[in-house]
């Protein structure tokens, strides 16, 4: 019943569309078909008339025929991309067709029946969508592979690899925490923070500028006196996703800041799209495409009518970051650069046309188990060999100070390192323990004896900074046994007096009420602290079946040498029939695109003057030509030289606004697309011409 709707709905918005059209089109249309319309008409009754044309068994089949690899490759986006635009389809094919070969292919498309335009319920946006009656017949046809292209690479790539692991975020987290790590207003790391970070992260130093990001946009660090410094409580939280999703939400979070549903959005679909990767490379190209189909799939046997995950996602950008529609389409590609800078994509080679190819990261197959992966040598420089995951590694970086990341990780337990730890409230058995659960050998006994003479010399005189309570000796059993009070103790100072881990610029008021006793007196303050948020939780990578082929029983290729014998057949029909040099020119040209589809459309009964195109000698027939598409208000294909260098050419689309004749020439002022720009072009210096009729 659903898909029935479905079908009565869509031939209902064909139906309107063809109703819509200006009447010189729509007879332009039925005259194509159907032949001279007799009058008196019926306009309901005529629309009938060209559906029945459609639906006839030869029409259809000679309608598919006559498809080339560009009408399947324009369809197949259709299929796939639900509500598509003229702009969408321009952004899914950058790079492959330029927007005048777009915009006249869908003019064809549009004249051939294919593919019309459904406009939305306010009436301020134009779909386009595959002609109902013949979209069953298209499914066979359609597959992911028409638009989405594995390469095969002709030259392997022979760079070295980096990939992001838990090993690179700890080393940096360690970083932050030991020797601090600053940037400008602009972002941009401090020339003292990059210069260390070369030192230890050599040749990563664009890795760690995208992490540093990140850590900022998802609030993984907050910005203290003069450094960064890392929010452990929230780190926790993020070291407890599985390191995919950490690693899809650093990549989203490297590129721009989100709202909490945006950034979700933003890394599923780099989830799904790096899964749907798997084993095979793609070119740059076909990776934004596949960015574009992961967030629009199609429903089991039925497209959803309903706004594209992709889509409500680029809104969404655009609404939180003033994104103009136009600049939408290069959030994918930046999210796509940073996973080629943090490994999740990497380089397989060139394909043959030089272009460069990528695979996805076996970052995406299963995990390995954790291992005894530390060693400790008499100096106290740790090795760390990869193997931990990040929530083991997270609480080691506390004490341990990075020296150089590499294959083998490099720390030191150093004064310094130990003594922010005793800071964060770790004491020397804890350090002790933390580190062997991680190695088989015992732990060199001159090591626990530095920690232990160094936590010594931390004690013997200590500053304290902060919320002190202090309570009568007969209250003390009360407040160490209240949960609500016990939870917030940093340090005993001395019997009945102790060192809240309470922030000064929170409100002690909160923590008074909810320890629930009456005799503690009342701080005056403002702020209260928030609840520290969880990371949105996102699914595993769902791939798209992009080499599964459709299973029906009919053909999945399209039968040229039949399309050739079906023109050849026409061709030669055209030869016999007595025409003048006019009508026999605009039948060829009708034949050439293929909206010519049976003998009887070659009736010249039908045939009636039409100019679509002029070169730059034909004045008269330029400006017949602007004149039309004034009247109509149809697109324009301009081709003329460079203003600076007459030899090189340039092509613009747009709408005619004006025409202002002059002695022997004439202006046109004119609407460019997509910028909406006005200018005014001299006829005269226009070397090539072209109306895009639909």
């Amino acid at each position: 019943m659903q898909i029935e709707n479905s079908m009565a709905a869509d031939i209902a918005a064909w139906e309107q569309s063809i109703s819509s059209l200006s009447d010189s089109k729509f007879f332009e249309i039925v005259r194509l078909y159907l032949g001279e319309v007799e009058t008196p008409y019926n306009k309901q009754r005529l629309i009938q008339q060209l559906a029945g044309f459609v639906k006839n068994e030869t029409n259809a089949q000679n309608i598919i025929c006559l498809l080339d690899d560009f009408d399947i490759e324009v369809i197949t986006a259709l299929w796939f991309i639900p509500n598509a635009t003229s702009e969408t389809l321009l952004q899914f094919f950058a790079g492959q067709y330029t927007m005048a070969e777009l915009f006249a292919e869908l003019s064809n498309l549009m004249a051939r029946l294919l593919v019309y335009e459904k406009t939305d319920e306010q009436g301020t946006k134009k779909f386009l969508k595959i002609n109902p009656f013949i979209c069953e017949r298209l499914q066979k046809y359609i597959k992911l592979s028409n638009i989405v292209r594995p390469c095969q690479p002709v030259q392997k790539s022979i760079d070295d690899v980096f990939v992001i692991s838990p090993d690179f975020l700890a080393a940096f987290i360690s970083f932050i925490n030991t020797k601090g790590c600053s940037c400008k207003m602009d972002g941009e790391l401090k020339k003292n923070s990059f210069t260390k970070i070369k030192s230890i992260f050599p040749g990563h130093e664009k890795a760690v500028q995208l992490i540093l990001i990140a850590f900022i946009n998802l609030n993984l660090v907050r910005e203290g006196d003069k450094t960064y410094e890392i929010d452990k409580k929230r780190f926790e939280l993020f070291a407890a996703l599985d390191p995919q999703k950490q690693y899809a939400l650093l990549c989203a979070a490297s590129c721009s800041r989100f709202s909490r549903e945006g950034l979700k959005k933003e890394a599923q679909l780099l989830l799904d799209s790096l899964s749907s990767v798997a084993s095979d490379s793609y070119t740059l190209t076909n990776l934004v495409r596949i960015g574009f189909l992961a967030g629009n799939r199609k429903s089991e046997s039925i497209r959803t009518s309903s706004k594209s995950r992709f889509s409500r996602l680029l809104e969404a950008a655009r609404n939180e970051n003033d994104i103009l529609p136009e600049q939408a389409g290069s959030l994918v590609e930046r999210m796509l650069d940073s996973a080629v800078e943090l490994g999740l994509l990497q380089k397989a080679g060139k394909d043959e046309k030089g272009n460069e190819i990528f695979s996805s990261s076996q970052l995406f197959e299963a995990g390995k188990a954790s291992t005894k992966n530390i060693n400790i040598d008499s100096t106290f420089t740790v090795s760390i060999m990869p193997g931990l995951s990040l929530k083991e590694l997270l609480p080691l970086t506390d004490f341990l100070e990075i020296k150089s990341f590499g294959l083998v990780t490099e720390y030191e337990i150093s004064r310094h390192s130990v003594s922010l730890a005793f800071d964060k409230g770790w004491n020397v058995e804890k350090i002790c323990g933390e580190l062997q659960n991680y190695t088989d050998y015992e732990l060199p006994q001159n090591l626990k004896i530095s920690i232990s003479e160094w936590y010594e010399a931390y004690s013997s005189a200590m500053l304290y900074k902060g919320y002190v309570l202090k309570v009568a000796k007969k209250n003390i059993g009360i407040v160490e046994k209240n949960p609500k009070i016990s939870s917030h103790i940093k340090e005993t100072l001395a019997q009945g007096i102790y060192l809240l881990d309470i922030p000064l610029e929170a409100d002690i008021n909160t923590f008074v009420e909810e320890s629930g006793l009456d005799f503690m007196g009342r701080v005056k303050d403002s702020f209260t602290d928030g609840e520290k948020l969880d990371f949105p939780a996102l699914m595993d990578g769902r791939p798209l079946q992009i080499n599964s082929e459709e299973k029906d029983s009919g053909p999945q290729v399209i039968n040229f040498a039949a399309a050739g014998h079906l023109l050849n057949s026409l061709k030669a029909e055209l030869k016999t029939l007595d025409l003048t040099k006019n009508q026999r020119e605009i039948l060829e040209n009708r034949i050439h695109n293929r909206l010519i589809l049976t003998k009887e459309q070659l009736a010249n009964t039908s045939v009636r003057l039409e100019i679509l195109e002029a070169d730059g000698m034909d004045f008269s027939g330029k400006l017949h030509l602007f004149e039309a598409g004034l009247k109509e208000n149809d697109m324009m294909e301009i081709t003329m030289p460079q203003f600076d260098n007459e030899n090189e050419y340039f092509k613009v689309i747009g709408r005619t606004l004006g025409i202002t004749k002059q002695t022997g020439d004439a202006v046109v002022r004119f609407e460019v697309y997509p910028t909406n720009e006005i200018t005014n072009f001299v006829v005269s210096r226009i070397t090539y011409l072209r109306r895009l009729r639909f």
